[in-house]
């Protein structure tokens, strides 16, 4: 149905305040006009008794407003006929000689339906992203299944299309509850039976703990690409289009749906999104109605009882109303205290506690556990000399560690032969001495293990020493 060409007198019958009783009576009037159900199409004279019939049997009072009112009063039944033929909602025409046939417009039909579908439930939200999933595995699996990747792509945009109305539906409650009117019911039974019974329960609450699309997001968008960017898994899928009797199969055909797929999987999220803010604010406002409800005086009437006793016992005040209530009338049983001035708030004194000697002792063998493991090249070149004894060359079966000092330093001398960066702290020490692996023997010193490194000083460095 296209905007250009339809009808916008349809909603005039359904637009007053006799909306509601005009579409119910519309509904059974486009079954009584159901050409599957009828021989032969009804002519203007059954239509009005139908109509008759209707507005007698429902008890129904429509209020003629129109210009026929001025032209004899007409009956109900030929008001809302005449009503309904000039909006559109019903075609009349000569068929033979002088009769005249009734039926539905197709317009109008298709707007009743839609109205219809608008207030029919949906299914809870469940586990769709899953299902999805699980096609597009199948897929990727078995490309000769590529059929589910349409299935796919209509279950996605399905999802989307009742997720949106969810959100619709969750934005029309929220603005009831922040101060909106809800025709035929209260804030509290508006929140207890449309949000927690008819929204909350049967589907956000799923939708948060087994369809959340975050679950399933990298899992689908890996899967599309599987299939997407692969010659000749898409070329099957194709195929079996084409076996599935699928109109129009190509390889186009089949990235389109994968577009339509990934574009509606995006767009669940910002939706996922607003359901759950939708979701905090609703509770909130509720909660600060029902705090400011439940504390509410509940001796009010008996206050504003004493003090209708008082004004009456009064013998000043035979000729009441008064047009002056005094003060003293009022000062024993006014009706709202004052409100209590709060207390000024005073620092808290904090008494820190003392750590125990023990941890204090801990602490301080643990810093100097992290000093003594420090590169201190000082260490290392005492260590050296110490070893070198006036020699040019040792390696580490000549060394003698008596010390943790000596264990440390040797331990740290491997590094030197390993090769240290510029920004090291023993980098200062390979311009004097000169460490090197032996690839071929072991080292025997009992303290060490690992191959035997050979130690030289460099000769200007000996003679500077000597000279």
């Amino acid at each position: 149905m296209s905007f250009a060409t339809l009808n916008t007198n349809l909603f005039k019958p359904i637009s007053g305040e006799n909306g509601r009783s005009v579409l119910s009576l519309l509904v059974e009037l486009d079954i009584f006009l159901d050409p599957t159900q009828l021989v032969d199409e009804p002519t203007p004279q059954q239509v009005r008794v139908f109509l008759r019939d209707y507005i007698a049997n429902k008890n129904l009072s429509l209020e003629i407003n129109s210009g026929e009112a001025a032209s004899g009063n007409p009956a109900p039944e030929q008001y809302v006929y005449n009503r309904l033929r000039d909006t559109g909602w019903i075609r009349e025409e000569q068929e033979s000689g002088y009769r005249y046939v009734v039926w539905m417009a197709q317009d109008a039909r298709r707007l009743l339906h839609f109205l219809g579908s608008m207030s029919a439930e949906h299914p809870s939200l469940g586990v769709v992203c899953l299902a999805v999933r699980s096609n597009l595995f199948e897929v990727v699996k078995d490309p000769s299944n590529g059929s589910l990747v349409r299935k796919a792509a209509d279950d996605m945009e399905s999802f989307s299309n009742i997720l949106r109305a969810l959100v619709g539906n969750i934005r029309e409650i929220h603005h009831v509850i922040s101060g909106g009117t809800a025709r035929g019911s209260n804030n509290f039974a508006f929140y207890f039976e449309e949000y927690l019974g008819e929204l909350f329960l049967p589907n956000i609450e799923k939708l948060a703990l087994r369809g959340n699309p975050n679950l399933h997001a990298s899992t689908i968008r890996k899967l599309v690409s599987d299939i997407r960017f692969n010659p000749d898994r898409i070329e099957a899928c194709a195929k079996a289009y084409k076996r599935d009797d699928i109109s129009n199969p190509s390889v186009q055909l089949v990235e389109a749906d994968l577009d339509r797929l990934s574009k509606a999987f995006d767009g669940i999220n910002p939706l996922f999104k607003k359901t759950q803010d939708y979701a905090r604010r609703i509770t909130r406002r509720m909660n600060e109605k029902i705090k400011y409800t439940v504390h509410t005086p509940s001796n009010m009437g008996q206050q504003i009882q004493a003090l209708l006793d008082r004004i009456g016992s009064d013998a000043l005040l035979d000729a009441l109303p008064s047009p002056l209530i005094g003060e003293e009338l009022l000062a024993d049983c006014r009706l709202a205290t004052p409100k209590a001035k709060p207390v000024p708030p005073a620092p808290t004194a904090r008494r820190q506690q003392k750590p125990l000697w023990e941890k204090r002792a801990y602490n301080q063998l643990k810093q100097e556990h992290i000093n003594f493991q420090k590169y201190d090249p000082a260490r290392v070149a005492n260590f050296i000399e110490s070893n070198l004894d006036g020699r040019v060359q040792i390696t580490t079966d000549d060394f003698r560690i008596d010390t943790a000092d000596d264990m440390m330093a040797a331990l740290h001398l491997r590094l030197l032969a390993q090769g240290v960066s510029k920004t090291h702290p023993l980098y200062p020490l390979q311009s004097t001495y000169s460490v090197e692996f032996d690839e071929e023997e072991w080292t025997d010193l009992k303290q060490m293990a690992g191959r035997r490194l050979t130690i030289t000083r460099h000769a200007t460095t000996e003679k500077r020493l000597h000279g």
